[in-house]
Formats: structure tokens, C-alpha cells, sequence
């Protein structure tokens, strides 16, 4: 994949496309939604948000989000932006 290529499924560098909610890697969301953080510790911020917001909890488990899992299902990517706001 050429840069081009990338920017077009990810936004240029400064966010000029929109959000597509389709499967994303807990990593590749966790670093949309925590730019500024290294792998880990965006994952580790994606995981606090969601175990705080107790909805988003629920709403994930009911449709059979698995928390070892290393990818997140698009209906879950829904309703993590539901209750998040897009990255």
C-alpha cells in the first residue's frame, strides 16, 4: 500500500477525511483516539474509557465483544463512537 492509498483510508494529515466506522485494530483506534501516545499507552486509555463508561461496557458485551480480541467489529466501533464521540 503507497502512502496515497493510506491517506485515503485513514485522513490526510490533518484529519481532512471523515471517520469511517468499518473493523479497526484496538491498536490503529486506540491511536486515533490518543495521537499523541505511543501503542500501548493509547491502548491503555481506550481501555480505561471504556471500562469507566459503564454503557459503552454493557452495550459492548451485549453484542459479544471480547476483550482479548485484537480487533474491534465494526458494530462495535459504532458504539464506542456512540458514547465517545469520533476520535
Amino acid at each position: 500500500m503507497n502512502g496515497m492509498d493510506w491517506k485515503r483510508m485513514h485522513g490526510g494529515p490533518d484529519g481532512d477525511l471523515p471517520f469511517h466506522c468499518r473493523v479497526y485494530r484496538k491498536s490503529e483506534l486506540a491511536q486515533l483516539y490518543f495521537p499523541e501516545s505511543d501503542t500501548k499507552t493509547a491502548l491503555q486509555g481506550l481501555a480505561r474509557w471504556i471500562k469507566r463508561c459503564t454503557e459503552l461496557g454493557e452495550a459492548l458485551e451485549a453484542v459479544g465483544y471480547e476483550k482479548n480480541r485484537r480487533f474491534f467489529r465494526k458494530p462495535e466501533v459504532e458504539l464506542i463512537v456512540k458514547f465517545l464521540g469520533e476520535p
